[in-house]
C-alpha cells in the first residue's frame, strides 16, 4: 500500500493546483484530507494505479448521491440548489467514516473514466493541425479527407465524437454543427485564434480502447461517469447528458483490455485510404514509465510504415496546466509540435503556433 505521507501530498497538490477556480468544494476538502490520517487510509485502499484525489472524491460523490437526506449534501451543489457555505469538512469526514467499507469497495475496484466532452474543444484545432499535415496538395472544403480515429483510454468514447458537436472560441471563431445538442465554448487566449478544419471532415472509423470501457445500456456505469463531475460543474454534467444521448444513437467500436495489446491490431485493420490518428488526453497520467515508453514505441514503429497522427493532451506534474502536442508521421518521418496549453477541462487554450 502506498505510504500516507505520498498520498497526502497527491491531494494537497490537487487542492492547491487543480482545484482552485474548478471546485472550491473539492479545493477545502482536498487540503482537509491531506492533513487526516483517518481518511487517508481509507483512500490509500484505492485501486493499483488510479489517481487518489479523484477517485475517492468520485466514490464519496456517488455514495451521496443515493443519500441525499445526509447532511454532507448541503455543501453539495449539484445536490442542493442553495448549498451550504460553511465548512464542509467535519460532514465529510463523518460520512467518510460511517461510510468506510462502500467507500472502500468502490475505490478498489473502480477506476477514474472520466468522459470531459468539452475537451473536444481542446482537441479539435489539435485535429485541425492533422488535417492539415495530410492533405497532399491545398484543398478545399469540399474536399474529403479520410480518417480513422482511435481514442486510448475512451471511456465511454464520447470524445470520438467531436466532428457532431458544434464550437465557439469567445466569438473569434466558430465552427461545427449549430443544430447540435452539444455546444461547446472555451476562450481562446492569447493573440493567435486556434485553428479550425477547413476540410470536410470524413472520419471511417470510431475506436475507443479502455481496460474496462463504459457502455452506455449500463445504468451503473452512466451513474459512475456522473458522479466523476466535480460537484460545481453543473455545466459539464448538462454536456455529458446530451453527448450521451447523441452517441447511444450510434454508438462506437469500443474494445476492452490494455491498449497496447490492443493497438497494433487495430491499427493494422484501419484500410490504406484512411489515416490512423491516435489521441489520449489525461490517460497517460495511469500508465506506469514502462508502459508509456512501450505506447511511444508503438506509435512510431507503425509511423515509420504509413501515415498517422497522434494527439496528446496531458498534463505535467506539478503544473496547473495542460499541454497539447502533435505527433505526426508522414513518408516514415516523425515531426513533433508544441501546440497550446489549456486547462485540463477545456473552459481555455492558448493557441502557440502562427496562424
Amino acid at each position: 500500500m502506498e505510504l500516507l505521507g505520498e498520498i497526502s501530498e497527491r491531494f494537497r497538490l490537487f487542492g492547491e493546483l487543480e482545484c482552485p477556480g474548478m471546485s472550491p468544494l473539492y479545493e477545502r476538502l482536498s487540503l482537509g484530507v491531506s492533513s487526516d490520517p483517518e481518511v487517508l487510509a481509507i483512500a490509500a485502499n484505492r485501486r493499483e494505479g488510479q489517481p487518489a484525489p479523484n477517485l475517492f472524491f468520485a466514490a464519496v460523490h456517488a455514495v451521496l448521491a443515493k443519500e441525499k437526506a445526509h447532511r454532507l449534501a448541503r455543501f453539495y451543489p449539484d445536490l442542493l440548489e442553495d448549498p451550504d457555505r460553511g465548512d464542509p469538512y467535519p460532514a465529510f469526514r463523518g460520512f467518510c467514516l460511517e461510510r468506510k467499507e462502500r467507500i472502500e469497495e468502490i475505490i478498489s475496484v473502480r477506476a477514474v473514466q472520466t468522459n470531459v466532452v468539452r475537451r473536444s474543444a481542446l482537441l479539435l484545432p489539435a485535429f485541425a493541425r492533422a488535417i492539415r499535415r495530410s492533405a497532399r496538395r491545398p484543398v478545399s472544403f469540399q474536399v474529403s479527407l479520410p480518417f480513422s480515429l482511435i481514442e486510448i483510454g475512451a471511456s465511454a468514447g464520447l470524445n470520438l465524437y467531436w466532428d457532431r458537436y458544434g464550437y465557439d472560441y469567445g466569438g473569434r471563431v466558430r465552427w461545427g454543427d449549430s443544430t447540435s445538442p452539444v455546444q461547446l465554448t472555451t476562450a481562446a487566449q492569447g493573440e493567435i485564434v486556434p485553428p479550425v478544419p477547413d476540410t470536410i471532415v470524413n472520419i471511417e472509423r470510431r475506436v475507443g480502447l479502455d481496460l474496462e470501457p463504459v457502455f452506455l445500456d449500463s445504468e451503473e456505469s452512466v451513474s459512475w461517469l456522473q458522479a466523476l463531475i466535480w460537484p460545481e460543474r453543473r455545466d459539464e454534467a448538462e454536456l455529458l447528458r446530451r453527448a450521451m444521448e447523441l452517441v447511444r444513437a450510434e454508438p462506437p467500436q469500443l474494445l476492452s483490455g490494455d491498449a497496447l495489446d490492443l493497438l497494433p491490431g487495430v491499427l493494422d485493420a484501419v484500410p490504406p485510404e484512411s489515416t490512423p490518428c491516435i489521441f489520449h488526453s489525461h490517460t497517460l497520467n495511469q500508465f506506469p514509465p514502462e508502459a508509456r515508453e512501450r505506447f511511444a514505441g508503438l506509435v512510431r514503429e507503425f509511423g515509420e510504415r504509413r501515415d498517422l497522427h497522434r494527439i496528446s493532451l496531458e498534463s505535467r506534474r506539478g503544473q496547473d496546466n495542460s499541454e497539447l502536442d502533435l505527433t505526426s508521421y508522414r513518408d516514415g518521418v516523425g515531426t513533433w509540435e508544441h501546440l497550446a496549453t489549456c486547462d485540463s477541462h477545456g473552459y481555455r487554450i492558448r493557441w502557440r503556433l502562427p496562424a
